[in-house]
Parts: C-alpha cells; sequence; structure tokens
C-alpha cells in the first residue's frame, strides 16, 4: 500500500511539473483575441491586423482584432480585465495605458498589477511644429517670442491630457512663459488649424510630423525622445537644442491581463518578438515612423513601472486631470 500511495504521489509530482510545459504546447486551444484602443481604420489598427495575420499562420488559429474604442483607451482595458486569464484575450495599447489611472477617476485599474506586459512593440516620438508661414526657425526663438508676448502664445493638442498637451505645458513652464491650450477632438482639426497659423505651437505624432514637413506645411522645430527620428534626420531632439526633459517617448505595445500563467506568456512574448523582426512589420512600422524595441516581459515591465510615474509626476504638475 506505501508503495502505491509513493508511486501516485511521484506521478502527481510528474504531473504538476510537466503541466506549465503542456499548458505553452497546447496553447492556443481556440481563437485569439486582441482588442485594440481606437477604431478601425487608425494607425493602430494598421499596426495590429498585420500583426494578428502573423501571429495567426504562427498559431494556426484564427487571431482576431476588435476594436473597443472609447474614453482613451479604458474601454479596451476594462474588457481585458474581465476576460479569462488564459492568453486566448491580449491588448493592443500605447501609453495611455499608464496615463489614465492618473486622469480619470473612472479608470479604476492599476497598470501595474492589472495588466501583464507582453512586448514593447515599439516607441514613437513627437515634432514640435510650427506653421511654414512662422518666423520661427529654432526652439529658442519660439521660447523668446513667448517670453516677449503679453498675452502668451496658444498651442494645441488633440486632448487634454495627451501626450502632447503634457509636453507644451512642460515647454512653458520650464523656460518661464505663458501658453494657452486648445483641445481638439483629433489630429485633423488641430492639423488645420495650425498650418493656418491659429495656432502658434503644437506637439504632432512623428507620422504626421514627416507628412507636413513633407509637404512644407508646417516647421518641425524638434523632436522629443532620445534620439533623432530616422525620417527627420535633420532635426534635432529638444535635448540636443538644449531643452532637457522630454526624453520620453509614447510606445506601442502587448498586454494579457493579470495572472495569465507564465508558460503561456513567455510563448506570446518569444512569437511576438519573431514577428517584429519580420521584414513586412518593420517596413510597416517604418511608414508609421515607429522605432521598433521588440522589448520583452521584464523589460517592458519596467518601462511601464516608470513611465506611470513619470506621467504621473508632471499630471500632478500641471494639475491635469478629465475628471
Amino acid at each position: 500500500m506505501n508503495t502505491m500511495k509513493l508511486a501516485l504521489a511521484t506521478a502527481t509530482l510528474v504531473a504538476a511539473a510537466l503541466t506549465p510545459v503542456a499548458e505553452a504546447a497546447d496553447w492556443p486551444t481556440k481563437p485569439v483575441m486582441i482588442y485594440v484602443l481606437y477604431s478601425d481604420g487608425g494607425s493602430i489598427d494598421a499596426m495590429a491586423r498585420p500583426i494578428a495575420a502573423k501571429l495567426s499562420q504562427m498559431w494556426g488559429q484564427p487571431v482576431l482584432v476588435d476594436n473597443k474604442p472609447g474614453a482613451n483607451g479604458i474601454l479596451a482595458i476594462q474588457t481585458l480585465m474581465k476576460a479569462p486569464a488564459d492568453g486566448h484575450t491580449l491588448l493592443y495599447h500605447i501609453t495611455g495605458v499608464v496615463q489614465n489611472p492618473w486622469l480619470y477617476k473612472s479608470a479604476r485599474y492599476d497598470p501595474n498589477k492589472d495588466l501583464a506586459p507582453l512586448v514593447q512593440i515599439g516607441g514613437q516620438a513627437m515634432g514640435l511644429a510650427v506653421p511654414a508661414k512662422s518666423d520661427f526657425k529654432t526652439v529658442d526663438q519660439l521660447v523668446a517670442a513667448g517670453r516677449a508676448t503679453k498675452d502668451g502664445q496658444t498651442f494645441g493638442s488633440v486632448g487634454n491630457g495627451h501626450t502632447g498637451h503634457v509636453w507644451s505645458e512642460l515647454l512653458a513652464a520650464e523656460n518661464g512663459f505663458k501658453a494657452t491650450h486648445v483641445a481638439y477632438k483629433g489630429s485633423g482639426p488641430l492639423t488645420i488649424d495650425l498650418i493656418s497659423g491659429r495656432l502658434d505651437w503644437a506637439f504632432l505624432s512623428t507620422a504626421e510630423a514627416v507628412v507636413r514637413a513633407s509637404d512644407q506645411s508646417v516647421r518641425i522645430l524638434a523632436v522629443s525622445g532620445p534620439e533623432r527620428v530616422k525620417q527627420l534626420a535633420g532635426v534635432p531632439t529638444l535635448k540636443e537644442a538644449g531643452f532637457k526633459g522630454f526624453e520620453m517617448v509614447g510606445w506601442h505595445g502587448i498586454f494579457a491581463p493579470a495572472g495569465t500563467p507564465a508558460p503561456v506568456r513567455k510563448k506570446i512574448e518569444d512569437d511576438l518578438r519573431k514577428v517584429l523582426a519580420d521584414p513586412e512589420i518593420v517596413k510597416l512600422a517604418d511608414t508609421q515612423v515607429i522605432t521598433i524595441t521588440g522589448l520583452g516581459q521584464d523589460d517592458f515591465a519596467r518601462v511601464v513601472r516608470t513611465d506611470y510615474e513619470r506621467w504621473g509626476s508632471l499630471m500632478r504638475k500641471f494639475d491635469i486631470k478629465n475628471d
């Protein structure tokens, strides 16, 4: 009897030890859903769908994209949090993941506890733009004019609390001048007013900045981030121009619900990083002016933690809230 009990106990231990391997080997057992924070047809959707198609080929299961726009991506996050933590439901999101809890009481999530960062797809800087007819050729000239203008300047952003808004508040505050924020519902109307000169300046996504610099409707004075943007090689970073504090970049990333088994997370991470090395995806990212990083779980989680605190500090400094 003792021998039988010992054999059963040994078999149980062996089965338990092999279970994580089996979880990864058997996964996925059904279609995988990727929630995307914005409506279909946008730049994020344009990245998410080809990535999903590549993963579907690798996994032998449909990988579907479900657009969940609403409240700066909060709807997509909260939908993910309700899903089973088995790896069959994922989230494609951007820096708003770590900004939202500081902006919205209704966010009701902690990005460091409720989400499992899997892979950072890449980073995307912003370009400080002025109308093509503006007299400003450098950031120094913009700042000097801001200090000399009694009524202050006007800048635009795609919404209260968005990265471009925060960067603009920082530029004005750190350099001793006043500027009035004008919030727009989308980059289209913002860009129109910038080009026409109704705004003095604005931070644009580098994808928009490249297009507008190419057609010469705006002038890009500098870019955020730690290094120059390849497609705007002649444009200095803000740090190179003498303005520190703008080194963070926006990013795209893939998340799973917290509690997703480690072997499954590892498999998704490994396969996603293979997809990001695919020449077609590299070329696509290049057109969107996204610098592929392919950071894995540990490195991406560190970015999430660090950026969460940094953005929170800036939101509190400028008292930026949306509810």
